[in-house]
């Protein structure tokens, strides 16, 4: 991944700044488990565009978004944007790599923050090609499509190219638990979009359910560009490469980050 611009704000403006975590982190604390995140990492890897989505502040939606980002191609652009009046001097679209608009948040609490029409920019930009990744407050799919079509008026066509939708759960007790609540898989359906549930968290079990029904497993194959067996070994591939660096105890973000750049030198796409 590579920076067209220097990001402002990235994390927001706290009293005290957050900790980054890297996917391992995320894993081992139980935010996700390795064979969901295999299958982001297989998302992400093709160009998703993704929202991380959570109701209170602090919840992690940031430190998700960042993590999942080191999945990206090395090659991949990504331009960050700064909020209010952000200019989006974006270069031209290329075949060979994915170029992300990053946004911090979709919410106008505050400056550096995207809303109103520098969001809907954003997303008139998703719809000519350019990938998205950001972050929005609300705890459900339904509230996070409800702002970007309902608030900002974004077309449901604009809304259908975002790939992934992932609200988390984040509990009350302290230290707070925080888990992937649901993944919904987006996609256009002429005017308007196709939603289905890719994997969801069963609270009872501590669980998460992923691609369990096989028509979940079809629609994100055929995304993907591969056949169910193709699909099932190449989550079993990811899923183990996490599980190693778990074993071996490569949990910091440089660490992880130098591991997935060699698992890509070494695997074809």
């Amino acid at each position: 991944m590579r920076a067209l611009n220097q990001p402002v704000s990235w994390w927001g403006w706290h009293w005290e700044p957050p900790v980054p975590m890297s996917i391992i982190e995320l894993i081992r604390a139980g935010n996700m488990d390795a064979r969901l995140t295999a299958m982001l990492w297989i998302g992400m890897e093709r160009g998703a565009s993704i929202i991380i989505a959570a109701d209170p502040p602090s919840s992690g939606k940031t430190t998700t978004l960042s993590a999942l980002l080191a999945f990206t191609p090395p090659d991949t652009a990504v331009y960050f944007t700064r909020g209010v009046g952000e200019p989006f001097v974006l270069p031209r679209l290329s075949e060979a790599y994915p170029t992300y608009v990053l946004i911090n948040e979709l919410s106008d609490h505050i400056p550096v923050y995207t809303w109103h029409d520098d969001a809907r920019r954003a997303f008139e930009l998703l719809s000519q090609g350019y990938r998205l990744g950001s972050t929005m407050h609300s705890d459900t799919v339904e509230g996070v499509v409800g702002q970007l079509q309902g608030d900002l008026g974004i077309p449901e066509a604009h809304v259908a190219n975002v790939t992934f939708i992932v609200p988390l759960h984040v509990g009350l007790m302290h230290p707070p638990i925080r888990r992937v609540n649901e993944v919904a898989f987006l996609q256009p359906n002429g005017d308007g979009m196709k939603l289905a549930n890719l994997a969801t968290w069963d609270r009872g079990r501590d669980r998460f359910e992923t691609l369990e029904a096989s028509e979940q497993r079809d629609a994100f194959a055929a995304w993907a560009g591969l056949s169910d067996a193709e699909l099932e070994k190449d989550l079993g591939k990811r899923e183990g490469f996490l599980t190693k660096l778990i074993k071996k105890g490569a949990t910091s973000i440089p660490e992880v980050t130098a591991a997935v750049e060699e698992f890509y030198e070494k695997t074809p796409r």
